[in-house]
């Protein structure tokens, strides 16, 4: 049960680094303004619980039940998150673009740093955005569930010969997910801080890049799905 459950964390760390993973947290995780490291960890937590229930419930129906699903959901699933990174990195570029997206510095308890506004609905300088984000970061990892890496990973944990073994692949799988996301996520947030640091511009240009960047990842995934590129 040990080298299975080394095995699963091991993949499971490297699975959260894919690229279309990483792009989906990244235009939310490089968002200027998180007050604490921990708001922007709670991204990275919510993306690999989100992603850890899909694949598990899949496991479930498969494994466990002799469910067949069709093969078409595994493509469909993928162009569904292809249109949700390009639609969160243009939301955001489009935001930039349209001037309803602007930063303001602020001092939080002597600790001054640099909040994303926007004057769309009220000319006000709220900013109470990590829980939506952290809701948008679980949407992406049970879409990513659903999708073609979130397949390779139930026939992973099918291929143990137990289902000893398979409920402590799955369970290190999951963790190594979690804590592969976490670090990501963790990472980014440091980033955003040293960037915050030097300027509202260099906060924008990291956070207008990872919103490109998203954009990018859909289309290239959009493309391999579609024409197999």
């Amino acid at each position: 049960m040990l080298p299975i459950a080394l095995i699963g964390i091991v993949l499971g760390f490297r699975h959260a680094f894919e690229p279309d993973h990483l792009a989906a947290v990244s235009t939310l995780a490089s968002r200027p303004g998180r007050s604490s490291l921990w708001s922007v960890a709670r991204l990275g937590l919510a993306w690999g619980v989100g992603h850890t229930v899909t694949v598990g419930a899949i496991a479930l129906l498969v494994v466990a039940l002799g469910v067949r699903l069709p093969a078409d959901l595994w493509p469909a699933a993928e162009l569904t998150v292809a249109g949700l990174l390009v639609l969160l990195g243009g939301s955001v570029v489009w935001r930039y673009a349209r001037g309803r997206w602007h930063m303001h510095l602020h001092a939080h308890e002597a600790d001054p740093h640099f909040h994303l506004h926007s004057h769309e609905r009220d000319a006000g300088h709220a900013h109470g955005h990590a829980r939506a984000d952290a809701r948008r970061s679980l949407g992406f990892g049970i879409a990513h569930g659903l999708a073609g890496s979130g397949a390779i990973a139930v026939l992973l944990v099918a291929a143990a010969p137990s289902a000893g073994l398979r409920l402590a692949y799955f369970a290190a799988f999951g963790a190594g997910t979690i804590v592969g996301m976490l670090a990501v996520t963790l990472a980014l947030g440091s980033l955003v801080r040293v960037a915050s640091a030097k300027g509202a511009r260099w906060a924008t240009a990291l956070h207008l890049g990872s919103a490109c960047v998203s954009v990018l990842a859909g289309v290239v995934l959009a493309q391999r799905v579609l024409f197999g590129g």
